[in-house]
């Protein structure tokens, strides 16, 4: 009977944790690609407990193998681009695998437990155990397959005109050399530890770096470069003497390929600027990606940080960039995921600065946030003036969205 209510009592704790993100959690390795798109498949190779688990289960090994196997073996790209992709029925097997090697307590529990569920990426799944497992697996097996296609076979992205391939793909020099040069560097650099998700883990990797589209990982780890001194100043700043925790600030991109910042940028910039130095917040944080134009090597955030601190004066300690965001609803989705994970009140208003018609765009913005990220990372508060609006950061921002992998 005493043995019955152990068992009981762990599993209501692990079926408990299931409900339960931890705003103190931070990502490990968030300056790995992988980490930031997949994270449950990236942490598995993480913890050794976990690898060995997955190493020695006969079903994940032989399709490690064979992956491997199948990938040395293809010869023209369109057996090139299938071998680095999970099958479908891939995706299903592993999925049984994995499933069958959870147990209540054991080390890929504590993974789940410990990291996946606080993190706050997979929330929306609301299954437990084995089932919710399945769930994440899926999710970042397809994200892989996504961005396979996309940067191996040119398939449409969400935003063709800033996120598509770099080469044409029927050209020779992508025919004979790109994607043949994939697939050795791939193979090479799996042949060492073949387990079942490395081949196309390491795909992405290698098709994001070739495209020039490892802008995820741009200035990672935040904690210690670009954000060292104001997530720093957060810890110390008393709240109760702002109106609001932040003032957000949108990007705008310029359009000519040697301008750094955009008028707009400028503007809105300034702006925040003065707001801050009314005391309307104690931080600023600017965001925006290398997003405009195609392939520009100036990021928006860091361009807009440089000109607040040496047109402006601004201090360092009071600027944070978020320099990943490539569309508006990006924007705000970052900027709260910022907010949330370091320990910002996210019960109190922040303020977003733009543009007027930005702002009126921004009003509508819930459906676009549904259509293409699947929530909406904010809750909008009162609109203040022309350009100045309040918003809540909301614990959905932390969701990966898998078939962004410039920005999951």
């Amino acid at each position: 009977m005493k043995k019955i209510g152990i068992c009981c009592l762990g599993l209501l704790f692990s079926l408990c944790s299931y409900a339960q993100v931890q705003r103190e959690y931070h990502l490990i390795s968030a300056e790995k690609i992988e980490n930031k798109a997949y994270y449950f498949t990236a942490l598995l190779r993480e913890f050794g407990e976990v690898d060995s688990m997955i190493c020695h289960d006969p079903v994940l090994k032989k399709m490690g193998l064979k992956k491997l196997e199948r990938l040395h073996e293809a010869k023209t790209s369109q057996e090139r681009v299938e071998a680095m992709k999970f099958s479908a029925e891939e995706i299903t097997e592993a999925a049984k695998a994995l499933a069958s090697l959870y147990k209540p307590g054991n080390p890929i529990d504590r993974l789940l437990t410990r990291h996946i569920i606080p993190s706050g990426c997979y929330q929306q799944y609301k299954e437990n155990g084995a089932e919710f497992l399945k769930k994440i697996w899926e999710q970042d097996a397809e994200g892989m397959n996504y961005a396979i296609e996309v940067y191996a076979a040119a398939r449409k992205p969400h935003y063709p005109q800033i996120d598509s391939i770099g080469f044409y793909i029927h050209s020779r020099r992508f025919i004979e050399e790109i994607l043949p040069a994939c697939q050795q560097n791939i193979a090479f650099e799996v042949k060492t530890h073949p387990v079942f998700y490395s081949v196309p883990m390491a795909a992405v990797k290698a098709l994001l770096d070739v495209n020039d589209r490892r802008q995820s990982i741009d200035y990672e780890p935040l904690c210690s470069t670009e954000n060292r001194m104001a997530y720093t100043q957060v810890s110390q700043t008393e709240w109760n003497n702002y109106p609001y925790t932040a003032i957000l600030v949108l990007g705008a991109g310029p359009e000519e390929p040697n301008v750094s910042i955009s008028p707009e940028g400028k503007l809105r910039s300034a702006y925040a600027a003065m707001m801050y130095r009314q005391h309307q917040a104690p931080f600023i944080i600017v965001s925006g990606g290398r997003v405009h134009p195609y392939h520009t090597p100036y990021n928006e955030a860091l361009e807009m940080k440089k000109y607040l601190m040496d047109v402006w004066q601004i201090p360092e300690s009071a600027i944070i960039i978020e320099p990943h965001a490539r569309h508006t609803t990006t924007n705000f989705r970052n900027a709260a995921r910022i907010m949330f994970r370091n320990g910002f009140p996210v019960e109190k208003a922040a303020v977003v600065t733009s543009s007027f018609s930005h702002l009126n765009f921004v009003e509508g913005m819930d459906s676009r946030c549904l259509r293409e990220l699947g929530y909406v990372p904010y809750r909008l508060g009162k609109r203040l003036n022309e350009r100045m609006m309040e918003f809540f950061s909301l614990q959905e921002s932390l969701i990966i969205q898998p078939t962004e992998p410039i920005d999951p």
